[in-house]
């Protein structure tokens, strides 16, 4: 028998509410992100040099005083070292709105400061939020009020991407266990993911796409193979970056016990390895869009430099209290180690090296290998048969972490598992990292 899912009395309350939340959570994204860009500007200007050792040395100091205001902020409005993180929200639908605020505002600073994160945690908060009040102002059944909060999380996705089917599809990865009954989720999801994008689009009128366009390219038999060696050195590059932060909460939280202090070094460290690679500033979108400009004149030392330099500055970023998202530094990452696989080996194609990696790390890294699929179409520019070398190289490299165990973190868990949260913890967010 069909099951005529819209005949369902509560099918068209939930579509309303997606509506209403997915346009009061891409507001108020928005709102978040033009701060965070007003700031950013205000502080770091425009014109940054991004060759090697290009940065300034007065970024020391900002990053040092931004460090000193996170943990500052942090102790004065009560912010816990285990607070949950952004990929635990969308896992769990529900946020824990006694401190999401004060996370919020610690995002802020942290990335107008320059931590080596994005604004994906941010938005994630902001939209959860506003799915969160809307259920309690609405009184909302209990068992109704998970759809609120995912609707907010997807009209903030939708904002942040400009790009419904990639919001959607992202959440649907991150909570693979609701497989079941998809139309119930998928729809109300994909209906508040395009009111975020329409409210964000009106006002801003800018999308992601085409964000990292490059040249096509004449697919070949022999880049099929490639894309499995493309699969296995995103898969080391991840492994590196959870290792990167499994030592640095063993050897950091341990010895700087006080947020004020660990936060302050943290921004120093991070003022240091941004004056040395000037384009591990930031989140990584404009840095990464620079690096394409001008690969050539930064040459292939500059590169892998920049790679692993911008591995330890999300690392240090991550684990000495700055509060932002994973995304876009993991794109960073992956682009940029595409670039120097390009620039060593000038003939694979740059569309093809830098598209296989650019979704392969943060695939395997995130666990949404088939939305980075998607990502890698809307923001690289690349057709359907082009897309198919990158898909082998994030399968291959989700194969091998979560399907293998091959990459995993010196403890009884591999890096990555969509369907185990505290996986995900243990590689991106504080919550259990003393647990082990």
């Amino acid at each position: 028998m069909n099951d005529l899912f819209a005949r369902d009395r509560v099918f068209w309350p939930t579509m309303g509410r997606a509506i209403i939340v997915g346009a009061l959570a891409g507001a108020a994204t928005l709102a978040f992100t033009q701060i965070v860009r007003f700031g950013s500007e205000a502080v770091w200007g425009t014109d940054i040099e991004y060759a090697f050792m290009g940065g300034q040395w007065w970024w020391i100091a900002v990053l040092a005083g931004a460090g000193l205001l996170v943990g500052l902020m942090r102790t004065a409005l009560h912010v816990p070292e285990d607070l949950e993180g952004s990929l635990t929200i969308v896992q769990n639908g529900d946020i824990d709105r006694d401190h999401a605020l004060q996370a919020i505002a610690v995002s802020i600073v942290s990335l107008v400061g320059g931590a080596s994160l994005g604004p994906f945690d941010g938005g994630i908060r902001s939209g959860a939020l506003v799915g969160d009040w809307y259920a309690r102002i609405r009184k909302v059944p209990h068992d109704q009020h998970e759809s609120s909060v995912v609707s907010g999380i997807n009209g903030s996705l939708g904002g942040l991407l400009t790009a419904p089917l990639l919001a959607t599809l992202m959440v649907i990865e991150f909570r693979w266990p609701e497989r079941k009954e998809y139309h119930r989720t998928l729809i109300p999801s994909f209906t508040a993911a395009v009111f975020g994008f329409m409210l964000n689009f009106a006002i801003l009128g800018d999308t992601f796409l085409g964000v990292f366009a490059l040249p096509s390219y004449d697919i070949e038999l022999w880049h099929f193979p490639l894309a499995v060696v493309l699969g296995f050195l995103a898969a080391v590059l991840s492994w590196l970056l959870g290792l990167t932060v499994f030592f640095l909460r063993r050897w950091v939280i341990p010895t700087l016990r006080n947020p004020v202090v660990r936060s302050t070094i943290g921004g120093i460290a991070l003022g240091f390895i941004a004056v040395a690679a000037p384009l591990t500033i930031a989140s990584g979108k404009s840095q990464l869009s620079a690096a394409i400009a001008d690969f050539e004149e930064l040459g292939i030392a500059i590169l892998i430099v920049v790679v692993f330099a911008k591995i330890l500055a999300v690392g240090i970023s991550l684990t000495t209290g700055f509060i932002g998202g994973p995304v876009m530094p993991t794109l960073f990452i992956g682009g940029t180690a595409g670039l120097a696989v390009h620039a060593l080996f000038p003939e694979i194609p740059i569309a093809l090296a830098v598209s296989a990696m650019l979704i392969a790390v943060p695939g395997v890294s995130l666990g949404t290998p088939f939305t980075m699929m998607l990502l890698a179409v809307l923001t690289v520019g690349i057709g359907a048969v082009e897309t198919v070398p990158a898909g082998i190289a994030v399968l291959t490299a989700y194969t091998l972490t979560a399907g293998l165990g091959w990459f995993g973190l010196p403890t009884d868990r591999v890096v990555v598992d969509i369907d185990d949260t505290s996986v995900q913890n243990e590689l991106f967010e504080v919550g259990e990292a003393g647990s082990d």
